[in-house]
């Protein structure tokens, strides 16, 4: 909320005894009074301005970091083409297009670079991508896709050519992708999509010089065009929309039927195993954050804890929750696989498999299923080559008020449909123990600092928003975060929230 300053204007008058001389002051203070409010209304209106262009600064700095970051990123998807593809590419930038001069193509996008000051205009782009047929394959819904693309893209300027290159694959059972747009003028902009067969709408794109970017693009190369003539006909609602907003986030309120428990073990020290760091470390601030900021009924905290302590903690969860309650287990500790078995290995586990000492993935698949009857129940995994195991699959900075509604409502049908799921810190492969200068892993520390983020902001999370940041944050890694829903755990398309305190109806 924009707090506004408010001058007063104090104007001294002597009156005078005669009636002439007092109908003139009064004259002179309604006049004032007039020019008070003038004033005061220009202040205001000055303050908002500055208000607005202090918050459009932060924006283009925001964007230009994370710019930087994807072009990083993007370094180790774009392979060096062949002298064939360079010749084609360098001889299709030569020539400058129109749209309706546009090759056939697989697809066709418009999109807008939008001004980020009141002087600057807005830049028009359009252009075409195809499959580069010597990528690699992926499999979504039955059909195969190759994972990258590339195309020339267009300003309509009449003259500037760019380079465009795309990779895509599926996340959280969703086709999503990355682009990279490079052009002659010296623009260059980056950003995220999301896909279906025929169409795809760009997400998180900004320039070099800090611009936010949004594009659509489809197979239909008459929506296309329809999709860039919308967007100069709307260019001022576009543009008035992308100008940050007072934050309206305290209005999100839920209400959940049942009520909140946590499970955290955290293994840091082993008889047979080398020691880890972060585990210990990981679940008492994980706590802590909980306790104070979240409702949870009871947390049950495991601290280097021997297979007979993390089964009569699972056994006590099973007790304590109902259908209506809201369960959350995090591990932190050691993990392995046998025979594409995986387990968690706890304090007194022994060094080789074979001694029934280790903790199966069956046992905590079976309490999942059978045992803890929870409304929703969300597995949260940091562990070295467990977290894919359980069979399956692979927002927030100016919210105004239309956001904050959709998004409850959103949270309000996650809240009321059953769900379980698991988020873990990688797949099948080894996890890094600590971050450089940190008692906490990577996964923790992106876990911890989104949860007090969204508290601090008054925000309500569910487990894929979770998820998604965590995606952002590993960009560039060689871990990444692995989210979906082991089909017969029975999801009911629901999802975990995490309400902080100010948000519980």
């Amino acid at each position: 909320m924009i707090k506004l300053v408010r001058s007063l204007l104090i104007v001294l008058f002597i009156a005078s005894y005669s009636l002439p001389a007092y109908s003139e002051t009064s004259w002179i203070t309604k006049k004032d009074k007039t020019k008070k409010t003038l004033v005061k209304k220009t202040e205001t209106k000055d303050k908002k301005n500055e208000w607005i262009k202090k918050k459009k600064k932060e924006e283009v700095k925001k964007n230009k970091k994370k710019f930087k970051e994807k072009i990083k990123e993007s370094k180790s998807w774009i392979t060096k083409k062949s002298k064939d593809k360079l010749k084609k590419i360098k001889k299709n930038l030569k020539k400058y297009r129109d749209f309706n001069s546009l090759p056939k193509a697989e697809f066709y996008f418009a999109g807008i670079i939008e001004p980020k000051e009141e002087n600057e205009e807005a830049v028009y782009l359009y252009g075409y991508v195809n499959s580069d047929t010597k990528s690699e394959k992926f499999k979504f819904n039955n059909k195969s896709y190759h994972g990258k693309s590339d195309g020339i893209a267009f300003l309509e300027d009449g003259k500037t050519t760019c380079e465009v290159d795309s990779q895509i694959g599926t996340l959280f059972g969703d086709m999503l992708g990355k682009v990279v747009v490079k052009c002659k003028n010296g623009i260059e902009m980056a950003g995220k999509f999301t896909q279906t067969n025929q169409s795809g709408k760009g997400t998180d794109g900004s320039t070099n010089k800090g611009n936010n970017v949004e594009f659509e693009f489809y197979t239909s190369k008459d929506t296309a065009l329809a999709k860039l003539e919308y967007y100069k006909e709307n260019k001022e609602t576009l543009i008035t929309r992308s100008l940050p907003a007072p934050r309206n986030n305290k209005n999100i309120k839920l209400q959940p039927n049942g009520k909140y428990y946590a499970l955290l073990i955290g293994n840091s020290k082993y008889d047979n195993w080398d020691n880890l760091v972060s585990p210990e470390n990981d679940i008492k601030e994980i706590k802590k954050v909980l306790d104070q900021s979240y409702k949870f009924e009871k947390i049950v905290p495991v601290y280097n804890g021997t297979k007979k302590e993390i089964l009569s903690a699972l056994e006590e969860l099973s007790l304590i929750t109902t259908e209506n309650d809201y369960v959350l287990i995090y591990y932190s500790g050691h993990g392995d696989v046998k025979a594409e078995q995986a387990y968690w290995i706890p304090k007194d586990g022994s060094k080789k498999w074979g001694q029934d000492d280790w903790i199966s993935i069956n046992y905590i698949d079976i309490y999942i299923r059978d045992e803890i009857k929870a409304h929703h129940i969300a597995v949260l995994v940091d562990s070295c080559y467990v977290g894919g195991k359980f069979k399956g699959l692979n927002l927030l900075d100016n919210m105004t008020e239309e956001d904050s509604r959709i998004f409850e409502k959103q949270l309000i049908g996650d809240l009321n449909s059953r769900s379980r799921s698991v988020l873990s810190s990688g797949s099948t492969g080894p996890v890094s123990d600590t971050v450089a200068g940190t008692n906490h892993s990577m996964f923790a520390l992106t876990f911890l600092n989104l949860l007090k983020e969204f508290q601090k902001s008054s925000i309500p999370v569910n487990l894929k928003s979770v998820a998604w940041n965590m995606d952002r944050y590993f960009a560039g890694s060689s871990q990444r975060p692995h989210y979906y829903h082991p089909p017969t755990w029975a999801d009911g398309g629901g999802d975990f929230i995490f309400i902080p305190k100010k948000n519980i109806q």
